[in-house]
């Protein structure tokens, strides 16, 4: 009791300051020096997965959010979804695996973004993309619009048609030595999480050979789990090497490992905002013998030669792989989908399966630095090849009365064995082009697909944009982007699938505006038409045609960087708006409007001199809960919610204790918001954490 009044006292104090994490050595704030503790790191220097080559995020002709990683360490995610959320306008179908749209994103409106390493790897399956632990991200990078001109478009009706979520992992840094150590704990009144991570690096031999070795224990009881029930149990470690063979020659090789053990959970029903008859916040329909035990690892070897001046040539190769066992049972669906009448309860869903996902990429990629006359150019000449093998074993429940609610989980249809194999063969051609307070950026990406079915497709992804640069704190932007990918996966009859591919193409522009030398405010407005996107056929319930056709258009804002030396802020606004231009309809699939903000402030005098407090909040408007996309009623909608967090981060060198080691404090939903995290469908709905308190011992070396 003892220590929640004083994380509520300290929550009152933080009210008035900014979020923040420490580092021991001396921070680099563009031109200013910081001795002292540091305030946290949130704009990133470069960018390289938007162009596959090095650009100021100010400068390229496209919109790039980037969650770094004091932003990451600040949040203290447990995977990539909770991670994820801290960015306004990107959503999932739950935090679930069981779901058709299990482990990609939406983003601007647009769902089925897969996430991937380095923008060349897709991650294995949903579970990798949904579980892998953000301990490793060096920073997150957010392309936002088709990417398909760089990364390609995914064989689905979605993939890649909003945007990319491209993972860089920690490397390896030559010519220093350090360790990272972190042990953290939080509690709420129903849940607690004891989190060991560290972070080592080692330069073997003198800039020669370098390794890093970032990881992590978590164990957790999260808040909706019955006391008796066992908890969460997770181990990640992403071990690197970089060689140093000549002064032209790096070899590299990233890799990670994590296990995963956790209580199967699918969620609760929502009905005019909050909990449907019979269920409470934390409700878990689960019993204790159901759970996801995942087992996913990465491999990324690359050589990197500088051939002469002008040429680097790039090899590189990657394997992703997840393998997942699960057993999951939640509330099924509910009578009334069109929302005329109240909704009556149906049997429990009930779902196990086990599945096996790998994903192999092997890329040449050819980059070129030089001029012609006043211009510098960055030319990419990039191709690669990249297959998907899935394999899954489904035990869907036989059909049951509302009476055998609890009993579904005992009666079973036969297991269905599927397995599906995608191979995609790509080129891209891309120049990155400077001359004088102009930055051009052109490129076109031509990809051949084939899926076991012995279908193939052929695809041309394009885009250019143009930032002009009138002075060196204003910057104004445009772009057109399209995307194209075959719609594998659909049938049109019982023997044949779609082949045609489905297309996107955005239209944006903005501008950036930088007040002071170390932030910088963007805004952009965009429009995204999807179309020949797979419909149902009239009277079918799994035959398609190429006839559906959506929009999606919005604004974004964004203010990232250093307000003052000793103060730094991340705040960014979303807003969306969805149209099924195929049936006219309009509404709010999605949160219309989206806010999150961050910020640290380092005192600089006074009894508090160097402590780093912070504040953190997070808005979703109002939106409609939905059943497989479609609107069902005015009735079913997830309420708004606000949520706010605070953090202090104490040197303890302050009290006679060592000066590599911090105490940090925080309370998460402080006014213990009630709110929906993510949902799949109106009856499987995730709430979000409750008010918890965290405290945590970090030492650097």
């Amino acid at each position: 009791m003892r220590h929640r009044l004083a994380f509520v006292c300290l929550a009152a104090l933080c009210l008035t300051h900014a979020r923040a994490q420490t580092n021991a050595a001396p921070a680099d704030l563009g031109t200013v020096v910081v001795e002292g503790t540091p305030i946290s790191k949130y704009r990133a220097e470069n960018v390289s997965t938007a162009t596959f080559a090095n650009a100021k995020p100010e400068e390229v002709p496209q919109t790039v959010d980037v969650l770094t990683e004091d932003f990451i360490e600040e949040m203290n995610p447990t995977d990539l979804h909770d991670l994820l959320r801290y960015e306004p306008g990107i959503y999932t179908g739950g935090k679930t695996t069981y779901a058709a749209g299990a482990g990609t994103y939406t983003v601007r409106g647009m769902g089925g973004s897969e996430a991937t390493l380095d923008g060349t790897l897709p991650l294995g399956g949903p579970a990798m993309a949904t579980f892998m632990d953000p301990t490793a991200f060096e920073r997150v990078e957010i392309v936002k619009g088709p990417v398909g001109a760089t990364s390609g478009g995914s064989t689905s009706s979605q993939g890649g048609a909003g945007g990319s979520i491209n993972l860089l992992l920690k490397r390896p840094q030559p010519g220093i030595d350090f360790a990272n150590l972190s042990l953290r704990s939080a509690f709420s009144d129903d849940s607690q999480r004891y989190r060991f991570a560290y972070d080592l690096n080692e330069d073997l031999i003198d800039n020669k050979l370098t390794v890093r070795l970032p990881g992590n224990v978590d164990y957790a009881k999260p808040f909706w789990l019955p006391d008796a029930y066992r908890w969460r149990e997770s181990f990640f470690i992403a071990p690197s090497v970089l060689m140093q063979v000549r002064d032209d020659l790096r070899i590299g090789v990233n890799t990670s490992f994590q296990y995963t053990d956790q209580p199967g959970y699918q969620g609760i029903p929502i009905y005019r905002g909050k909990p449907y008859i019979g269920y409470t916040w934390d409700s878990n329909t689960a019993t204790s013998r159901m759970r996801d035990r995942y087992i996913g690892y990465t491999l990324q070897p690359y050589v990197e030669w500088d051939v002469n001046d002008v040429w680097t040539l790039r090899s590189g190769f990657g394997l992703a792989q997840a393998d997942m066992e699960f057993e999951h049972m939640g509330p099924g669906g509910f009578a009334n989908a069109d929302g005329t009448i109240n909704p009556a309860a149906k049997a429990y869903e009930h779902q196990e399966g086990d599945y096996l996902s790998r994903t192999y990429n092997v890329y040449q990629r050819a980059t070129a630095t030089f001029d012609t006359g006043p211009v510098n150019h960055q030319l990419v000449l990039h191709a690669d090849y990249t297959r998907k093998d899935n394999k899954s074993l489904s035990i869907a429940p036989a059909a049951v009365g509302t009476n055998d609610r609890y009993e579904a989980s005992k009666l079973h249809t036969h297991g269905t064995l599927s397995e599906t194999q995608l191979d995609r063969f790509g080129g891209l051609v891309q120049n990155y082009a400077t001359w004088w307070k102009f930055r051009l950026l052109g490129g076109l990406r031509a990809d051949h697909h084939e899926s076991n079915r012995g279908n193939t497709g052929d695809s041309l992804s394009p885009r250019a944009g143009l930032s002009f640069l009138p002075t060196d704190w204003l910057v104004l932007f445009g772009n057109v982007s399209q995307t194209r990918a075959p719609n594998f996966g659909y049938l049109k009859n019982p023997n044949e699938e779609l082949t045609s591919s489905w297309r996107a193409t955005q239209y944006e522009s903005g501008v950036r505006v930088s007040p002071v030398e170390t932030l910088w405010i963007s805004a952009s407005l965009y429009r995204i038409r999807q179309e020949n996107l797979p419909t149902l056929l009239t009277g079918s319930t799994q035959y398609y045609e190429e006839e559906g056709e959506n929009e999606s258009r919005g604004v974004e804002l964004s203010i990232t960087g250093n307000l003052a030396d000793n103060w730094s802020l991340y705040a960014a606004y979303a807003y969306n708006e969805y149209e099924n231009k195929t049936t006219g309809q309009t509404f709010d699939r999605y949160p219309p409007h989206a806010l999150i903000a961050s910020t640290s402030y380092r005192i600089t005098r006074g009894p508090l001199d160097d402590i780093v407090l912070g504040l953190g909040y997070r808005y979703r408007h109002k939106y409609a809960s939905t059943i497989r996309g479609n609107y069902i009623g005015e009735d079913f909608y997830i309420d708004g919610s606000h949520v706010f967090d605070c953090s202090a981060d104490i040197p303890l060198h302050k009290f006679g204790g060592p000066k590599n080691v911090t105490l940090s404090l925080a309370v998460k939903n402080i006014f213990d918001e009630h709110y929906i995290e993510s949902n799949r469908h109106y009856y499987q709905c995730f709430p979000g954490d409750p008010r918890t308190f965290e405290i945590a011992l970090q030492a650097k070396f």
